[in-house]
């Protein structure tokens, strides 16, 4: 990747991040009126959608994250594997944007321990999800455009579920969202993970 595009990739990044900040600030005061009415449309939901947000929120979860962080990380110990090294790296480092919550301390809908932004399923799902979509772009690109679609559903599935179960506002999951692929952009740039032409109108064509 040259210099225009690492450029441009890093200034997306910090823009990324920078966003999910403001909005962290801008939200953790009075929850604004969107957050309420999704909180209240999702106590009107009957047994069928909670349960169902509850198998998603069960299956894409922190728990899934460890699994591919020590996955990542055993292959790369065994194997000798520089890229499965580096990409347990990036899932780490994008994770730990979870731990922004505490500077935060936003109040969740429901009484929990817990601070509520950003979420900790969604931090997970998109810190897998991203990892996933640049270990695709270097090892299968030619399904590089499902590996985004199937990433994006994973994290829009999780943000509806955990709203749906009104463990989160939806505020929080958007920045969570944010946040962890700011973040995995900038991470990916410093371990040299994003590869010459993705994006390119060659690779595209």
């Amino acid at each position: 990747m040259t210099g225009g595009p690492r450029a441009l990739v890093a200034v997306a990044g910090v823009l990324l991040v920078l966003a999910s900040v403001a909005l962290g600030i801008a939200v953790r005061g009075t929850p604004p009126g969107p957050d309420v009415a999704l909180r209240d449309r999702a106590r009107e939901l009957g047994p069928a959608f909670v349960g169902a947000a509850d198998v998603v929120s069960f299956l894409l979860s922190p728990g899934m994250a460890v699994v591919a962080v020590v996955s990542l990380g055993l292959r790369a110990l065994l194997a000798r594997e520089v890229l499965v090294l580096k990409a347990a790296v990036l899932l780490g480092v994008s994770w730990c944007t979870v731990l922004a919550r505490f500077g935060y301390d936003r109040v969740r809908p429901v009484v929990f321990d817990l601070p509520s932004y950003p979420s900790g399923h969604v931090t997970a799902v998109t810190a897998v999800a991203f990892t996933g979509v640049v270990l695709c772009a270097h090892l299968a690109r030619r399904h590089l455009r499902t590996a985004v679609v199937l990433a994006v559903a994973a994290v829009a599935l999780t943000a509806a579920s955990r709203v749906a179960l009104t463990m989160h506002w939806f505020t929080d999951t958007v920045g969570a969202a944010l946040a962890t692929t700011g973040v995995g952009l900038l991470a990916a740039l410093a371990l040299r993970l994003l590869p010459a032409g993705v994006g390119s109108r060659r690779e595209q064509s």
